[in-house]
């Protein structure tokens, strides 16, 4: 496959100020602290992996994924959606997606009319922790026997708990519990047909791997320090960085067969952390709804005011914990690197398999994921806003 990737190696972009992710553990009162909620399925239609890809790959190869067995996977993704498929040496054909990242049914039906092999799986994500209605989509694939691999890697969804309208579509379902909690890693693999999963066998991580986690837990929980009080201001870092010449990187169009560095064969076998599992399964659900759901409401608030952007989603559902908070931009250069250069913590997809959808190519450079996670403080949440309002509203010589 042809793939569309960012090389910032000689941006020299710092390390970002405040994490993507979460660092701290939410506990709930101790009064509750020993009585996790109750799961919503049993622990046998569910197996555990250290991160979601290799969950992907189990539901790809128990699909039919491989030499002989197509995947559609949507045109807009994270590469390591594709490094499964990739792995099993599968063929994999991208269908387009809508302006709110839902899959173009239509398009969808052209597409399969065109493919020469069997289609075995058509892999359907839930962005960002807005709930896709993929009923239809389900009835679609049971017409055209294809197995569908519902994502919910962005959305809230463990052994105990299930955000609504999610994990209900899919024959298999795959989810990503470390980004929503404090933990080293976590990746999950269910079926609401518990038979289905027979075939998958993981192991446990060793006791040293285990260690690490823990290790790695406690350091992270000390946090990250904000510019002090004598640091140069956003302002006088904007000013700097615009009156000199802006490094854009690279972006080459390359070819590979296989999957990326992100993908480690040796990895794909073992099960989540315990401690890991443990911290999902006792931290608090309501708090981490209630902050996520309010920093996402913030950053609306802030954005909203704001010229050379708009929010792809400027309602949240009653019903629905976001994952990330996304932000398209008008103007990625210069603004995203000026972002990135005051250590504001930005993702995007910027490797990205090359295709025709319009609405993916625009994305991959436009759209930013921003952090909307509940161990994000007040002050925290104070500068990133500031920083974007100021670095939206600056403008370098180009830019109108």
């Amino acid at each position: 496959m042809k793939f569309l990737r960012f090389d910032p190696g000689s941006c020299c972009f710092p390390s970002p100020l405040v994490s993507p992710l979460p660092e701290t553990p939410a506990w709930p009162s101790p009064a509750r602290w020993s009585t996790p909620p109750a799961r919503y399925s049993s622990a046998n239609h569910f197996r555990h992996f250290t991160r979601g890809r290799y969950a992907l790959r189990e539901a790809f190869r128990l699909a039919g994924i491989g030499r002989h067995g197509v995947l559609l996977a949507p045109a807009y993704h994270c590469v390591t959606m594709l490094d499964p498929a990739l792995a099993l040496a599968a063929d994999i054909h991208l269908y387009p997606l809508q302006a709110d990242l839902s899959p173009d049914q239509a398009a969808l039906e052209s597409l399969l009319a065109s493919i020469q092999k069997p289609v075995k799986a058509l892999l359907a994500t839930h962005y960002f922790g807005i709930a896709q209605d993929f009923s239809h989509l389900k009835a679609w694939c049971i017409d055209h026997d294809i197995a569908l691999i519902e994502d919910c890697s962005h959305v809230l969804l463990t052994e105990r708990f299930r955000a609504s309208g999610t994990g209900i579509h899919g024959h298999f379902v795959t989810a990503s519990p470390y980004k929503f909690f404090a933990c080293a890693d976590g990746g999950l693999l269910y079926a609401a047909d518990a038979q289905r999963l027979d075939p998958v066998a993981t192991t446990p991580a060793p006791l040293i791997e285990e260690l690490r986690g823990l290790k790695n837990a406690v350091e992270r929980s000390r946090g990250r320090k904000l510019p002090s009080g004598s640091s140069p201001s956003i302002d006088e870092r904007l000013e700097f960085l615009s009156a000199r010449k802006l490094d854009l990187g690279k972006d080459p169009l390359i070819d590979r067969d296989g999957p990326s560095s992100l993908f480690s064969v040796a990895a794909a076998t073992t099960s989540s952390l315990r401690s890991s599992r443990f911290v999902v399964d006792h931290s608090s659900i309501d708090d981490n709804i209630r902050r996520r759901r309010e920093n996402y409401q913030r950053w609306l608030r802030t954005v909203a005011a704001v010229p050379n952007c708009h929010a792809l989603f400027p309602m949240l559902p009653a019903d629905c914990t976001p994952y990330m908070f996304p932000l398209h931009i008008d103007h990625p250069n210069p603004h995203f690197h000026w972002l990135k250069h005051l250590g504001v913590p930005i993702w995007r997809w910027d490797e990205m398999a090359s295709s025709t959808c319009a609405i993916s190519l625009d994305y991959r450079l436009h759209l930013l994921h921003l952090p909307c996670h509940q161990a994000l403080t007040e002050s925290q949440m104070d500068w990133m806003t500031a920083a974007f309002e100021k670095t939206l509203r600056h403008v370098a010589k180009g830019v109108q």
